[in-house]
């Protein structure tokens, strides 16, 4: 008899806890830092996201099954489409040129895409739209960290507070 109990007890906690279990990642964040090099006269910026979130997105903004390998043709292009449209820099209240795609790497489920973003004159002050992912991820967080000769600020970006500006010396 005991033994009949012990497994109905642990068939139901299997049964309520599976499926929380089954799922990919609970929390959906994205981390970018903008550090400033003066001697190349850009930001350098490299921005962490999961795989699956990034391949969820392209494809639901390409209407096309899209997976991720670095090495597949066209990939960058999409990626740098969907940057630019969700990403924005002003600096000193102008648009800041086009990002220069450096490239990406993959670990595991994470991607790390690096790119820069030109300064042609010093920045007194910077305003960042990011509504990466956010799209798709209501619940979507993204950290945006900023380094400019040597003042450090950062930000959370979500849903309905998706853009911040900066003053900086």
């Amino acid at each position: 008899m005991k033994q009949g109990n012990i497994f109905r007890s642990i068939s139901l906690m299997l049964f309520i806890l599976l499926p929380f279990t089954m799922q990919a990642h609970k929390y959906y964040t994205s981390v970018t830092q903008l550090d400033f090099n003066p001697t190349e006269k850009c930001f350098q910026v490299t921005m962490n996201v999961f795989v699956d979130d990034l391949e969820a997105v392209l494809t639901q903004e390409n209407k096309q099954v899209v997976k991720w390998k670095s090495d597949q043709p066209g990939l960058n292009t999409l990626l740098l489409k969907y940057l630019n449209k969700h990403f924005n820099v002003k600096l000193n209240q102008k648009p800041a040129s086009q990002f220069r795609l450096i490239g990406t790497k993959e670990q595991k489920d994470l991607l790390t895409i690096f790119f820069e973003i030109p300064v042609d004159k010093a920045v007194k002050n910077i305003e960042i739209t990011d509504t990466f992912l956010m799209d798709m991820f209501p619940i979507q967080s993204n950290v945006v960290n900023l380094n400019y000769k040597n003042q450090k600020h950062s930000f959370l970006f979500q849903k309905g507070k998706s853009t911040q500006f900066f003053s900086l010396k």
